[in-house]
């Protein structure tokens, strides 16, 4: 669903009420579908971060140094790193969709109002 350009970026004048309802709908159905996507990343990567950081916390106690030299080491910085980028680049996706529908909103408000 992602591929297909939407409305507002394709023709800054939506057209008629039924195609503002169409992309409404289709706005709604990409926004679910991004906040299941990152539901499904939270389950797996969030867990993932919290086991890292339950042993690094050991390291952590007995020499800061210890804990640095772990932290950026390339088997505990891509991993985590990976799952952080993940996470923020499916939360950035939800942001855009929100946006999105706001503004075919206030489009659609702007049709509806009396000249």
């Amino acid at each position: 669903m992602a591929d297909q350009p939407y409305a507002s970026e394709t023709n800054p004048d939506f057209g008629s009420q039924a195609a503002l309802r169409r992309e409404h709908a289709r706005l709604i159905l990409d926004l679910q579908d991004k906040v299941v996507k990152l539901n499904d990343q939270a389950r797996i990567f969030i867990p993932l971060i919290a086991i890292c950081l339950i042993v690094a916390i050991p390291i952590w106690s007995k020499s800061l140094t210890r804990f640095l030299k772990l932290l950026l080491s390339p088997f505990v910085l891509l991993p985590l790193g990976f799952c952080i980028i993940h996470l923020m680049m499916a939360w950035r996706g939800i942001v855009k969709a929100k946006s999105r529908i706001r503004a075919c909103e206030r489009s659609a408000e702007e049709q509806t109002r009396p000249a």
